[in-house]
This record gives C-alpha cells, sequence and structure tokens, in this order.
C-alpha cells in the first residue's frame, strides 16, 4: 500500500461516519486496505461479499434486471445503509457499494466495467467506471476500481481526496449525484422512509420500529389521541408511536413549517414518526410487525371497494399485502351520524376478519374530532 492511499484511509478512519459495505464482483480489496489501517474499529461496521447471483438478490431483497447496473449499484448502497442504522446510537451511516465485471479467466461478453455507489441519509452517488478490454489485468483492474472507492469515501467523508487515478485515452468515470437540503427534503423525495423524533428532539432516520402506531395528521392533537394511544399500548404490551403522513392522496403535501409546528405538539416522552405513506398498504411496508390503531371511520373505508376506484380485487390485494407484511389493526368505535359505531357494524370480508380487532365501548369512548376543535377554536 503507497503512503498516499493509507493517508487517505487514516482520514477516513478519523471521521465520525461510519461505513457499511457490499461488494460483488470487484472492489473487495478496498475493504482489506481499509482495515490494514489503524483505525478501521472506528469506521468500518461491517463488509458484505455476496458473490453470487442468488446472494446478492437476498442482500438487495429482489432480482435485478442487470447485476452490474447503476441501479443494483443503488440498492446495494441503500441496502448496506439500512444494516448499517440497525446499529442504531445516532451515529452517521453511509452504505457503499460496488459491482463490476473485470478480466477473467473465461470468455464473456459486455466490457469491462463498475458501478460504484454511495447511500447516505441526504446522499445518492453513483460512479460509472468503463475500462478498456484488455489494457490491464485483473489484479491491476480490481486495484485501480478499490482505489476509486477509497477516494469517493474520503472525498464524501471529508470534503476531498489526495487520491487521482489515471485513466487511459478510452477509459472513463461518470458519475451521477444528488445531495438533499434536509431530512425533510429526503423524505419527501422518497430518499428515506421516515423521520423519528421525540417529540421535537430527532431521534433518527429510517428506523425501525415495531409496536402499535397512531397515525393521523395532527391537526391539532388532543386528549382523544393521547388516551387511545396509552390504552392501545396496555392492550397490545407494546409501544405505541405516533405517525404524521407528510403527504396525503387527496391534499398539497405539508410545507416545512407545518410539520415543525405539528411534531411541536408532542412531549419528549412521545415518540412521532414522519412518512410519506398516506396509504396504509405503504405504512404496512415501512412499520412491519406493527398494530395500525385506527377509528372505525377509517376502518369502514379500508374495506370499502369505493376507496379502491370500486374495484373488490384492487381491495384484496391492498389488505393481502398488509396481512403479508405482519401488520393488523386495532380498531376504536367513532360517533358517525350521531350513533357511535364499533367493529361490529363492519362487514369484514372474511379472508381479512383477522386483520381487525375491536375496542369495546366500555374501554374506551371520546367524542373528539380534529376538524370541530379547529372549527371552535378549542385546544385539548
Amino acid at each position: 500500500m503507497n503512503s498516499n492511499l493509507e493517508y487517505s484511509i487514516t482520514r477516513i478512519h478519523n471521521s465520525k461516519t461510519k461505513l457499511v459495505m457490499s461488494v460483488s464482483g470487484v472492489g473487495s480489496q478496498s475493504i482489506n486496505w481499509l482495515l490494514r489501517v489503524p483505525g478501521a474499529s472506528n469506521t468500518l461496521l461491517e463488509a458484505t461479499i455476496p458473490y453470487s447471483n442468488e446472494s446478492l438478490d437476498r442482500y438487495i431483497g429482489e432480482v435485478p434486471r442487470q447485476y452490474v447496473s447503476k441501479t443494483t449499484a443503488l440498492s446495494m448502497a441503500k441496502a448496506a445503509y439500512i444494516q448499517g442504522i440497525q446499529y442504531g446510537n445516532g451515529m452517521d451511516i453511509i452504505g457503499v457499494s460496488c459491482t463490476g465485471a473485470i478480466s477473467t479467466n473465461r470468455k464473456r461478453k459486455g466490457g469491462n466495467q463498475a458501478f460504484i455507489g454511495l447511500w447516505g441519509p441526504r446522499l445518492k452517488y453513483v460512479a460509472h467506471l468503463i475500462l478498456k478490454k484488455g489494457e490491464r489485468n485483473r489484479v491491476e483492474e480490481e486495484e485501480l476500481v478499490s482505489s476509486l472507492i477509497v477516494q469517493y469515501i474520503e472525498e464524501k467523508l471529508t470534503g476531498n481526496s489526495g487520491l487521482s487515478m489515471e485513466l487511459n485515452e478510452l477509459e472513463s468515470v461518470s458519475i451521477e449525484e444528488t445531495e438533499f437540503s434536509s431530512d425533510l427534503d429526503s423524505l419527501m423525495n422518497g430518499h428515506i422512509s421516515s423521520i423519528t423524533s421525540s417529540g421535537s428532539d430527532l431521534v433518527g432516520l429510517d428506523k425501525s420500529f415495531k409496536g402499535g402506531i397512531l397515525s393521523g395528521s395532527f391537526n391539532p392533537i388532543h386528549k382523544g389521541h393521547i388516551e387511545l394511544s396509552k390504552l392501545a399500548s396496555g392492550i397490545l404490551g407494546v409501544p405505541v408511536a405516533f405517525e404524521i403522513s407528510v403527504t396525503n392522496v387527496d391534499k398539497s403535501p405539508l410545507q416545512p413549517g407545518e410539520v415543525k409546528k405539528r411534531v411541536s405538539q408532542f412531549e419528549k416522552s412521545e415518540t412521532v414518526i414522519l412518512t410519506c405513506a398516506p396509504l396504509f398498504v405503504e405504512k404496512s411496508s415501512i412499520f412491519k410487525n406493527s398494530t395500525f390503531i385506527i377509528g372505525n371511520d377509517t376502518a369502514l373505508r379500508l374495506v370499502d371497494p369505493k376507496y379502491y376506484d370500486n374495484n373488490i380485487q384492487n381491495m384484496y390485494t391492498s389488505l393481502q399485502k398488509i396481512k403479508d407484511n405482519k401488520c393488523d389493526f386495532l380498531v376504536a368505535g367513532r360517533l358517525q351520524n350521531s350513533e357511535f359505531k364499533t367493529i361490529s357494524d363492519m362487514a369484514i370480508p372474511e379472508a381479512f376478519i383477522s386483520l381487525f380487532q375491536g375496542i369495546p365501548e366500555s374501554q374506551f369512548r371520546m367524542d373528539l374530532s380534529s376538524t370541530e376543535l379547529r372549527s371552535d377554536g378549542t385546544k385539548l
């Protein structure tokens, strides 16, 4: 290892950002180099080499159209990032990936190339390296790609890099990069799935949560929401979080100031999660193995084909996906047209009866509405 490379890796190790790496086909030398320089335990949380197609499929959760591609590199980097955030503790995490095809001892169609991906909470980055076939041997190509991986990591973690790779005339690198201006910008552009806070204090991005989810606009939050969350936590035996989707099927997305205002209503002891998932089928993909706490009026819409473009098959497909994600619903009665309605008043398709559990009126009834509170200016 030359001194320039060792210095670059030392700078990486001295940064506060942690790495999770996944490389396939080429780039594994970069992992070895990172481990050889003292301080690797400060940087590298995990490194994976999903070399076979089956291993890579399992790593990214799907079968890609092309294994050596920009899309696959980004999927690998995102999967690495998601793996990293499971470690928690509010660490800055970057997922690093590489997928490529270089010189080998068998005949192979297509050019020699590599895609290097970086994925962070506000970063989406992919570099495409095109190599001149036959110009370098496999060892030389591996060293070049691994050096580029180190260079790009150093640039993103420290702002610059002293490494510079020499390419031949018919070789090139093209880079596509997106940096989001804020966590909310990243969320609303679909780059991250959730923002979790304790009251107004940020806890983390894309943090997993399994428990009870009380979804709503909370405009404003009122006593009914708080009491329902406490009761649901006792019934389910799990913590309950409040979830706000900043996008809505029928309305414009919430503006940043309005999002901040709504989150500020919650106490620090209360978990608040922001998503861009207005539909429960979308929420179920984010909060697998969770129970959604809803009112009877919302439950009725879940089993009414009218809300699925009058297509009963669409309704069944949506409910089945929620079931496949191991989610279900805890349903509180609601006052509707001057009559208190509970789960017993619903016509639930037999295949999905197990998805719904009712809360008896004797346990919970609070005839409050955020809409009505906004109308008369009442605060609770």
